[in-house]
């Protein structure tokens, strides 16, 4: 008779083992970074422009899926640049180094891009993914010795509304 409540209890604990087993994650799945949801960015490409004097520089992004950008870097003025790949999100990124500062002073969040060239030139692009209204370049100083970018934050252009190019005039 008692053969049979110990047997019962040594079937319920054996059934729950799995599920306790099933609810650690794996330790490789704990080092991985976490998940990034995909942006929201507009259909179109967004363009980052900065004018100074008569140097002008953009950025124009295409983003691919959660994890990887197209970009094109133009630069014109003292010097000519054109520049342009795929940029994939920064590892450990999230790690606590994802803000910035728009003009106003105040922590933007951003995400950042990592574009490798060759071994020693990469070049960093941190795009706002609020609202998307600013980014920034980073690059080795080995990338373009010659016509390096400006690290200053590019602001998104505005799209132009398509004007009619002619006007009724009514007298």
């Amino acid at each position: 008779m008692k053969m049979v409540p110990l047997g019962w209890l040594t079937i319920v604990l054996l059934a729950a083992t799995p599920v306790i087993a099933a609810e650690q994650p794996p330790r490789d799945e704990q080092r991985l970074e976490p998940r990034r949801a995909m942006p929201h960015p507009p259909k179109s490409p967004l363009r980052f422009v900065q004018v100074k004097g008569n140097e002008r520089q953009s950025l124009e992004v295409t983003y691919i899926d959660p994890r990887t950008i197209a970009f094109r870097i133009t630069k014109s003025g003292a010097c000519n640049r054109h520049e342009q790949g795929r940029a994939t999100v920064a590892k450990n990124w999230w790690l606590g180094a994802e803000t910035d500062e728009n003009e106003a002073g105040e922590a933007i969040a951003v995400q950042e891009y990592v574009y490798r060239k060759s071994g020693t030139c990469s070049i960093n692009l941190r795009i706002d993914e609020g609202d998307y209204t600013q980014a920034t370049i980073r690059e080795a100083s080995e990338c373009s010795p010659e016509c390096g970018v400006s690290e200053e934050a590019m602001y998104l252009q505005k799209r132009q509304s398509h004007l009619i190019p002619w006007s009724i005039s009514l007298r």
